[in-house]
């Protein structure tokens, strides 16, 4: 029911209509009978300032953001979180002490999506494929060493090496760098090119795919040879559609354990909600939502 007190959420993009947030967090909603709705607001470019405005006049709850947002929004918002400062990237807006604060949740998601498929990131060697956005949130909450958990609680774990491997070699080694500079974290930090996986990659027990690579349409990709995965290994592919893509199956044909990334999707709207309204979701519901949605 949508009444007089009912509150406000949604999600910026352009487009917008595709998001699968909406589906996810009135879900969540129903399932907590929390009295509000979460809508899309399609909003160019040249409107952002003015929407933001005006959901600010609106008090709404607040909102996730998404592409091509993810880094126009900031000047718009009065506070950053550390990971938003150094991500310089946003996809959830929050009210803390009275003032919006932008942070992301995207690498959280991704790491409670591990935990709740039993992977407990602790002295695990990792490798992250890729150099763009998700890899570097991804990284610098690695090196850190903590995250919400799926309890509410803080999720804290030591991961002694992460090695980035891309397209670019230098960005790679940079990133690599600038992640050591800001967590100043004991773990070892290494980049290198995507074509070294087969020695940089052998010693790893967790390799996650951070590109877009297997990402329809062009699912018919993989970012590395299969054939270099060791038995032993878990791979994470965070692309969720297809929901098993190439590196997926392949590694499941080599006997590595697989993790799907609709998890990680499920998951970074959850601990949105956290902020949102102080206490984690029905994550069932969630999951049950995009699942009539065919996904």
């Amino acid at each position: 029911m949508i009444d007089g007190g009912t509150k406000i959420l949604g999600v910026l993009g352009w487009p917008v209509e595709h998001s699968l947030s909406p589906v996810m967090q009135n879900a969540a909603l129903e399932a907590m009978s929390i009295n509000a709705c979460y809508i899309p607001f399609p909003c160019p470019a040249e409107s952002l300032g003015q929407v933001i405005a005006g959901l600010r006049a609106l008090a709404f709850v607040g909102a996730n953001v998404t592409i091509p947002h993810k880094e126009g929004v900031i000047p718009y918002l009065d506070n950053l979180s550390y990971e938003s400062q150094f991500t310089g990237s946003v996809n959830t807006l929050y009210w803390k002490d009275e003032r919006l604060v932008g942070t992301t949740t995207d690498a959280t998601g991704a790491l409670l999506n591990l935990e709740a498929n039993g992977v407990s990131l602790s002295d695990k060697r990792i490798v992250l494929l890729g150099t763009g956005g998700a890899a570097r949130a991804l990284g610098f909450v690695l090196a850190r060493g903590d995250c919400l958990g799926t309890t509410g609680q803080s999720l804290r774990f030591t991961v002694p090496q992460i090695t980035i491997l891309g397209r670019n070699e230098a960005k790679a080694a940079r990133l690599a760098a600038e992640i050591a500079a800001a967590t100043r974290s004991s773990t070892r930090m290494d980049g290198a090119h995507l074509r070294d996986f087969a020695a940089r990659g052998r010693d790893a027990e967790l390799v996650i795919n951070c590109t877009s690579v297997g990402m329809e349409p062009n699912a018919n990709r993989c970012p590395i040879e299969p054939d270099h995965l060791r038995r032993e290994q878990i791979v994470y592919d965070i692309v969720y559609r297809p929901r098993e893509t190439v590196l997926l199956r392949d590694a499941r044909r080599k006997g590595c354990v697989t993790v799907e990334g609709i998890g990680m999707l499920v998951y970074q709207g959850a601990a949105s909600f956290q902020h949102w309204f102080g206490r984690l979701p029905e994550i069932s519901a969630m999951f049950a939502s995009l699942k009539r949605y065919g996904h």
